[in-house]
C-alpha cells in the first residue's frame, strides 16, 4: 500500500446539520516496503562477552581524580614595596608614612634601656610576638586591637591561595583580579629516553667508596645517588676506578649500622683503591649488563587534538572538604577523551602507563622559574661538589638553585625553565624528564631508580634586599641596617603521578621466528631468540599482584584516583647548606622520629 497519506474531510465537519455519507475512493494496493523474511536464529550474543571485547579494544580514557595537598609557606617573601611590605619579613618593621606609627611596635617594648643591650630587640620582639604558625601556614593576627578584625589571621606571602588548584580569584599584584592558575595539569606518557646524561652514560656514577666491616673482615662500600637495585649475591660490574674494576659479588647492602641499604653496597675487596668522576657500576643479570637511562614523558593526544591542551580540564575545590592541616582538597576532570591509539612507549611497546603531570606556574609573577632534578638521601659527600666538580653533574634537587655560585655552585638541572607549553621555551617541546630507570634485556623489565622532582622559589627571596629597622624606641630612636637575603632555599614537589592502565606478565616468554604470536615489541637477542612479556587483558588476575581493573562505559575507560600531593622545602634541617640562618632566619624544621629505631646490617653468612 502506498505510504502517502490520503486525507478525506467528513461532511459532518462542514455543518452541524450535515451527516456523514459513504464515500468510495479508488486506492491502488501498492507497497514499497517489505517485511524481513522469517528465519531461524543462528547466533546468540553474550552481552558479557561483547562488553569484555569492547573494553579490551577501546583506546579511549577519561581521567579524573582528587588532589589532597600538603603545603606550607615557611619560606615567605622578604619585602613587597607595592603592598607596603605587608605579609613579608620587612612588614614587621612597617611604619605608617602618615601617622609615623609602627604597625607591629607598641609602647610595651623597652625604650629607656642602654642600646648595647637592645641589639635587634625591638624588631625581633615584633617577630616573636606576632609571627605565628598555624597548621603549617605562617602569618599573623591583626595587631591593632582597636580594629574589629582583631582575630583575623593573615597568611604571609605566598599565601595559601597561591598554591590552590582552583584558580586564584585575587591574584598576586593584579589590579584586574582576573583568575590566575597556580598549577597546570596534563596527561603524559613515557615516549623517549635520554642515554647521554653524564650521570648514567657508561653506568651509574659512583659518589664515594668507603671502608666497611663485614663479619670482622675489612671490605669496601660504594655509595650511589639513586637506588642501586642490588641484592646480596648479585653480580655488579665496576669500571673507572683504581683497584676495584671488574665483576664482583655483592656481599652486603647498606652501611655498617644498617643505614641507606638501597643506596650503598659492599664488595669483598680491601678499601685500598680510589674512585673518580668516571667511576661507574652496572648490575649484571644472566651475564648481561643493565642499561640506565632517563625516561622522557610526552604530552598525550586526545580524540580531537594531536596534543592535549591547557583548557582540556577543569579543577575546583570540593565543598567543605579539607585535610587535617586545613588545606583544601580539590578535584580535576579532563573533559577531552585521552586517545592512546597507535601510541607506543620508549621501548616500542603498547602503552601500559600514563602520568598525571603537574607543573607550577609563576602565579602572576610571584614565583620564579621551575627546575628539575632527582631527590637523593642526605650523603655528606654530595656537599663537596664545590671541589669534586663531577658531582655537579648529579642533578640533586636539594642542591639546585638560582644563586649562581652562592651559597655554593648549583648542580646542573635537567630542565632549567619548565613550562606546560613549549617546555624550556623551545617551540613544540612537549616533553618532560620523568624518571631514571634500569633495564636489562634478560629481564625485559624497567625498574625505576629515581623519580624526577621539580624545584621553584619566590622571586622576592632570590633578590638581595636590605632592611633598616628600629633597635630602640627611646627619645632618640636608633636604627640598624641588615640584609634580608638573598635566600636560595625553595620548594620541591613530585610532578609525575602514575596512572596504570595495563600490566605486563610476570613471566618472560621466549620464541624464535617460527613461534606464533611473537609481538612486534619482542627483543631480538641476535641469536635467533626473542624475549618478551605478554601484555595482560584488563581484569586478568595473575594471583600474585594487584589486578588492573577499572570502569568501562560509553566506549571509554574511566580512571579515577586520589593523589596525595606535597610541596616541601629543599633544606628544612640545614643539611644541604641552603638554609638561611642569619637574622631574621627562616623557620627551622623539627624532625619527627620514632621513639625506638633499630638498624641492623644484613646477615651475610
Amino acid at each position: 500500500m502506498n505510504t502517502d497519506r490520503i486525507k478525506q474531510r467528513l461532511s459532518v465537519e462542514n455543518s452541524k446539520k450535515s451527516v456523514n455519507t459513504d464515500v468510495f475512493l479508488k486506492i491502488n494496493v501498492e507497497s514499497n516496503e517489505r517485511l524481513l523474511p522469517t528465519d531461524e536464529i543462528n547466533k546468540i550474543v553474550n552481552a558479557g562477552d561483547r562488553f569484555n571485547v569492547e573494553r579490551q579494544r577501546s583506546k579511549y580514557y577519561r581521567i579524573l581524580g582528587t588532589i589532597n595537598p600538603t603545603i606550607s609557606n615557611a619560606l615567605f617573601n622578604l619585602n613587597d614595596p607595592l603592598y607596603a611590605d605587608l605579609y613579608t619579613w620587612a612588614g614587621f618593621n612597617y611604619r605608617d608614612p602618615n601617622t609615623l606609627d609602627y604597625r607591629f611596635l607598641d609602647t610595651s617594648f623597652p625604650k629607656d634601656q642602654d642600646v648595647s643591650d637592645l641589639s635587634d630587640l625591638v624588631y625581633s620582639q615584633a617577630i616573636n610576638k606576632y609571627l605565628k604558625e598555624r597548621d603549617g601556614w605562617f602569618g599573623y593576627y591583626e595587631p591593632d586591637i582597636s580594629k574589629p578584625s582583631l582575630c583575623n589571621y593573615f597568611d604571609m606571602e605566598p599565601k595559601r591561595e597561591r598554591f590552590s588548584f582552583a584558580p586564584d580569584i585575587n591574584p598576586f599584584h593584579s589590579s584586574q583580579s582576573l583568575p590566575i592558575k597556580n598549577w597546570e595539569l596534563s596527561i603524559t606518557y613515557p615516549s623517549d629516553s635520554d642515554t647521554t646524561h653524564p650521570m648514567i652514560i657508561g653506568g651509574l656514577l659512583i659518589i664515594e667508596s668507603i671502608p666497611a666491616i663485614v663479619a670482622t673482615r675489612s671490605m669496601t662500600a660504594f655509595g650511589m645517588s639513586c637506588l642501586h637495585n642490588l641484592s646480596v649475591g648479585d653480580m655488579v660490574k665496576i669500571t673507572g676506578t683504581t683497584g676495584y674494576d671488574g665483576e664482583h659479588v655483592v656481599v652486603r647492602t647498606g652501611l655498617d649500622n644498617g643505614d641507606l641499604k638501597p643506596y650503598y653496597f659492599v664488595i669483598d675487596i680491601q678499601p685500598t683503591g680510589t674512585t673518580s668522576g668516571n667511576s661507574r657500576i652496572k648490575r649484571m643479570f644472566g651475564g648481561v649488563e643493565s642499561q640506565y637511562y632517563f625516561r622522557k614523558f610526552r604530552k598525550i593526544k586526545t580524540r580531537n587534538a594531536s596534543v592535549i591542551e591547557t583548557d582540556d580540564y577543569e579543577a575546583y575545590t570540593l565543598a567543605f572538604s579539607e585535610n587535617v592541616y586545613g588545606d583544601e582538597i580539590s578535584q580535576f576532570v579532563f573533559n577531552e577523551d585521552i586517545d592512546v591509539t597507535d601510541l607506543i612507549d620508549n621501548l616500542g611497546r603498547p602503552l601500559s602507563e600514563l602520568y598525571l603531570t603537574i607543573i607550577k606556574t609563576d602565579s602572576n609573577g610571584l614565583f620564579g622559574n621551575v627546575s628539575s632534578g632527582i631527590e637523593t638521601p642526605f650523603i655528606p659527600d654530595l656537599n663537596t661538589s664545590s671541589t669534586n666538580l663531577f658531582l655537579q653533574d648529579i642533578p640533586v634537587i636539594n642542591k639546585i638553585h638560582n644563586g649562581g655560585i652562592l651559597p655554593f655552585p648549583s648542580h646542573t638541572p635537567f630542565e632549567s625553565d619548565i613550562t606546560i607549553d613549549n617546555n624550556n621555551n623551545i617551540p613544540n617541546n612537549n616533553e618532560f624528564y620523568g624518571d631514571l630507570v634500569e633495564y636489562n634485556i634478560n629481564e625485559v623489565k624497567e625498574t625505576v631508580l629515581a623519580d624526577v622532582s621539580h624545584r621553584f622559589n619566590t622571586l622576592s627571596r632570590e633578590t638581595a634586599s636590605s632592611l633598616t629597622y628600629v633597635t630602640s624606641l627611646g627619645a632618640n630612636p636608633l636604627t640598624t641596617t641588615i640584609d634580608l637575603g638573598p635566600r636560595q632555599e625553595g620548594y620541591i614537589y613530585k610532578p609525575h603521578h602514575l596512572i596504570k592502565i595495563r600490566e605486563f606478565s610476570n613471566y618472560v616468554e621466549q620464541g624464535d621466528q617460527f613461534t606464533e604470536g611473537v609481538p612486534s615489541y619482542a627483543i631480538n637477542l641476535g641469536d635467533g631468540r626473542y624475549l618478551w612479556r605478554d601484555i595482560l587483558d584488563i581484569g586478568f588476575n595473575q594471583s600474585n599482584g594487584e589486578v588492573i581493573d577499572y570502569p568501562f562505559l560509553n566506549g571509554c575507560h574511566y580512571m579515577y584516583d586520589n593523589y596525595c600531593f606535597s610541596v616541601r622545602r629543599q633544606d628544612p634541617f640545614d643539611n644541604w647548606a641552603l638554609y638561611y640562618s642569619k637574622f631574621p632566619a627562616d623557620p627551622i624544621g623539627e624532625r619527627m622520629t620514632d621513639k625506638f629505631t633499630t638498624n641492623s646490617s644484613e646477615d651475610v653468612c
